[in-house]
């Protein structure tokens, strides 16, 4: 249980990490370009579907983003890994240049540091029940 949740902490460090990566303008249009691919085009086809009263838009565009908002869709990693690939090969950002296997070793190191540390404080702190018998 300790990997499955180690892995998962890991794993949203390096969505964040790449969220901030995302901070420039070629960022910001790789993230749209890539939530339009999977999820965007739904919202569009139910705000056009309620616009016109089209049963059949607001019924796909209503499925869609169901199926993407439920639970256990990767929907918001999905995205991100999507825009990093847009904005490093279609847009040609080389301002971080990095390789996703750098920033996860990078990331595993920080969450291992923040770990031994978190770790460091618990035993050189004695709780509070033996302080109060003292």
């Amino acid at each position: 249980m300790k990997k499955f949740l180690s892995f998962w902490a890991r794993f949203f460090l390096f969505v964040w990490e790449m969220i901030k990566s995302m901070s420039n303008v070629r960022g910001v249009i790789a993230l749209f370009i890539s939530y339009m691919i999977y999820q965007g085009w739904a919202v569009v086809f139910l705000i056009v579907g309620i616009i016109t009263k089209n049963a059949w838009l607001i019924g796909v565009g209503g499925a869609v983003i169901a199926f993407w908002v439920g639970p256990g869709t990767p929907t918001i990693p999905l995205v991100i890994v999507t825009a990093f690939f847009i904005k490093r090969y279609l847009l040609f950002d080389r301002s971080d240049p990095r390789k996703l296997k750098e920033i996860w070793r990078e990331l595993n190191e920080k969450y291992n540091q923040k770990k031994q540390q978190a770790k460091e404080e618990t035993t050189n702190h004695p709780s509070s029940s033996e302080e109060e018998s003292t």
